[in-house]
């Protein structure tokens, strides 16, 4: 399968609204000339904000507001299929668990081109579904960071796609992670809730809002105190980009390794030791209990073997 989109470039935009009772998704779109799914996403990742707030996709514009934003440049983007191994959790006729590893990109981008596990999930769909090669994201219905290793899901048909996505959003999929932070968790359970959204100054970054934003909250069990770190299990309640990772920093508590969000552990791990150890949730089709889970990685487990007390 080979897919090719269009180039466009960067755009900064300040504009008065001088119509009403659109959609601010419609309304970007048609301004200018995107998709509305895309417009859709560039609010809902906050680049684009109103009267100085970050908002929603839905609300219907007004006249004199403010409507400030950005909308990236991105590159052609060419999608093939790649023989890359695939460590296979769980596979039937619907759903696909892949325990992602290290240094993986889940989707193509700017900079990550080819090499990705949809590179990889198209070939793999040639082989196991060729009738379905088409499916939206290649059936990708959440995304881990590069760096953090486990359970990622894909779906092998639209239908199950659309039902799986759904799931994730009325939080019908429970997802555990496992993790080493900075410093020594004292309680034995921490619930941190704190709304996230783009950084306002470092736009690549999330952050906690004190104003604005989308509901986060995660939930931290302590495992184990070490010398210096905590080993934790994670359960965060929502799926908001980079949530585990700067809930903890804003705990004080960041992710070991974690280069963006982390303080003094920079150079203690050559990776962010965050691993999404387990997904449980109700198949959608079949009906049945089902638990796909990875097992924590050596380089993580050494991590904690080399740091209890």
């Amino acid at each position: 399968m080979k897919n090719t989109e269009l180039k466009t470039q960067r755009q900064i935009f300040n504009i008065v609204a001088k119509d009403e009772g659109k959609r601010l998704d419609v309304y970007i779109s048609q301004l200018f000339s995107i998709t509305r799914t895309k417009a859709k996403m560039l609010i809902d990742s906050n680049y684009i904000t109103v009267d100085g707030k970050t908002t929603k996709p839905s609300i219907k514009v007004k006249k004199g507001m403010c409507i400030k934003g950005e909308i990236p440049e991105e590159e052609p983007l060419s999608i093939e299929a790649q023989e890359i191994p695939l460590n296979i959790i769980y596979e039937d006729d619907h759903i696909l668990a892949i325990n992602k590893p290290f240094g993986m990109v889940v989707h193509p981008s700017f900079g990550h081109k080819d090499k990705t596990l949809v590179n990889a999930v198209l070939a793999h769909f040639n082989v196991t579904c060729p009738e379905n090669v088409s499916i939206p994201r290649a059936g990708i219905v959440h995304r881990l960071d590069k760096d953090t290793t486990g359970v990622i899901l894909i779906a092998k048909d639209s239908k199950t796609q659309d039902m799986l996505s759904t799931m994730f959003k009325k939080r019908e999929i429970l997802k555990q992670y496992r993790a080493v932070v900075e410093g020594i968790i004292r309680e034995d359970t921490i619930i941190i809730e704190g709304n996230i959204g783009r950084h306002p100054i470092e736009r690549k970054k999330m952050a906690v809002l004190k104003t604005g934003g989308r509901e986060a909250i995660t939930i931290v069990k302590v495992l184990e105190r070490l010398k210096g770190f905590t080993y934790v299990e994670v359960y965060p309640k929502t799926g908001r980009t980079h949530q585990i990772r700067v809930h903890l920093s804003h705990k004080g508590h960041p992710v070991v390794g974690d280069k963006t969000y982390g303080k003094r552990a920079k150079h203690v791990s050559e990776r962010i030791l965050l691993h999404a150890y387990k997904l449980d949730f109700i198949h959608p089709l079949k009906h049945f209990p089902i638990s796909l889970w990875a097992p924590v990685p050596d380089d993580i487990e050494a991590f904690i073997k080399s740091h209890r007390v």
